[in-house]
């Protein structure tokens, strides 16, 4: 069978790459362009990365006018809870509060992921197909065929499909995340700027209702509820922490620290990091509910170790590039790539900006990607000024390097404001203070 061609090949579809597949979609009015999503998400119950604060609601009209809309009814209906506002005990141990009433764009989101991510899926329709991609090649005129192609020549194991199959294009987006699949496949490398880990647990609401007090033979449904929907954070002697409300009944807890502190290791077994919340933090420990009488408990597939990922922030390098084919003009022929969200960027979750980079990187991809390639097919009505192929990597490169240098600046003055567990020289908790010196290096 031969191989099919795209204009656009985006591997990996959550938002990043939905959003670039929309925002092409959006300018391609008369459906000129073939864009593929190569989807290999796993069926899983709870996904991290669930903060969507409220300034989103711009990228979303911006790439679908139904995203909203649906995000919305999806809300009323239980599917995702509102975020008024965040509480944080950071640089004193009192809570510090920022309400989403006074923010022009009012409450963000704490959000079932995994339905998140589906409604993105099928905003895109049938572009998505379900698959894992498997590997890539250069392809110049005369490779491996007398075809005079030029482009990327991509190998996907389809879901449904026993065979692996090829498919080519001449632009190529990296959205597989951190891993960042393809772009290592074409020579790219990761440079971490600062190595942390998150670890978590997701427990469940525990319904007094249906359960009877032994000692006085009542029920106590009634008496306890969770009200709390704000976002919680918590900075503690060697890291941070950070809790919030989500849907059906369920909350996450989150330890965010170096990989080589001694707490990372407790941090690991279920037991110890549920210690930790109640020894290490004040206001994390509340949303826990009484020891006595606890408002969550671990699920029944809870195991012995807590989940964990990657936290530290990270840069593609490079994060893109453009190969024209030598002797021809600089847009005649060539093949371009371009990472985004993640795969691109990934930020510290103290930034809770892991989901709108990823939407607003995306839009701004697919936008120069659409006019670039618009621009090509001179029988098609153009609006649009044209991109050549070098200037749709630029803009996206010089649009990544200012949301780094911005990133870079705010992460390291809001850790160097956490100085209350600096300790004294010759103090028992001077081995704690250099968590949080570290963190508040600037990384360039």
């Amino acid at each position: 069978m031969p191989p099919e061609y795209y204009d656009v090949i985006i591997i990996g579809g959550g938002p990043a790459g939905c959003a670039t597949a929309l925002s092409i979609s959006q300018i391609d009015s008369s459906k000129l362009l073939r864009i593929l999503v190569i989807d290999d998400t796993e069926c899983i119950a709870h996904k991290i990365g669930e903060s969507l604060p409220a300034a989103a609601r711009l990228a979303l009209v911006t790439l679908h006018p139904d995203l909203l809309r649906r995000l919305t009814q999806d809300t009323t209906d239980g599917r995702h809870e509102v975020c008024t506002g965040t509480a944080s005990s950071w640089s004193s141990p009192k809570l510090h509060e920022t309400f989403a009433l006074m923010s022009p764009y009012g409450s963000g989101w704490h959000l079932d992921r995994v339905h998140f991510d589906d409604t993105l899926r099928e905003t895109c329709g049938p572009i998505v197909r379900k698959g894992k991609f498997i590997a890539l090649r250069r392809m110049c005129a005369g490779t491996g065929d007398a075809s005079p192609f030029v482009g990327w020549e991509i190998d996907v194991h389809f879901a449904g499909n026993s065979g692996i199959e090829m498919c080519r294009t001449r632009w190529l987006v990296d959205a597989t995340g951190r891993k960042a699949s393809a772009a290592h496949e074409i020579g790219a490398k990761m440079q971490k700027h600062c190595d942390l880990l998150a670890f978590y647990l997701v427990l469940n609401r525990i319904d007094y209702a249906d359960r009877i007090e032994a000692a006085s033979g009542t029920a106590r449904g009634q008496e306890i509820h969770d009200t709390d929907p704000r976002t919680l954070i918590e900075a503690s002697s060697s890291g941070w922490w950070y809790s919030v409300r989500l849907p059906h009944g369920r909350r996450l807890f989150m330890y965010t620290t170096s990989p080589y502190d001694p707490t990372a290791r407790i941090a690991r077994r279920t037991d110890g990091f549920l210690d930790m919340i109640r020894s290490q933090t004040t206001h994390i420990s509340q949303a826990l509910g009484d020891e006595t009488l606890p408002l969550y408990e671990c699920a029944a597939t809870t195991g012995e170790f807590t989940h964990h990922t990657a936290a530290g922030s990270s840069a593609l390098c490079p994060p893109g590039s453009w190969e024209p084919v030598a002797g021809t003009e600089a847009d005649e022929q060539g093949r371009g790539w371009c990472s985004v969200g993640d795969a691109a960027l990934a930020f510290d979750p103290l930034s809770s900006q892991g989901i709108i980079t990823a939407l607003q990187s995306g839009a701004l991809l697919g936008s120069v990607l659409a006019r670039h390639l618009i621009a090509r097919d001179n029988s098609s009505p153009n609006p649009h000024p044209a991109v050549s192929g070098a200037q749709v990597v630029q803009t996206v490169l010089d649009s990544y390097r200012r949301v780094q240098m911005k990133y870079e600046d705010e992460r390291a003055y809001y850790y160097a404001t956490v100085k209350r567990f600096d300790a004294a020289p010759g103090g028992d908790g001077e081995k704690y203070s250099s968590f949080w010196k570290q963190q508040a290096t600037r990384r360039t």
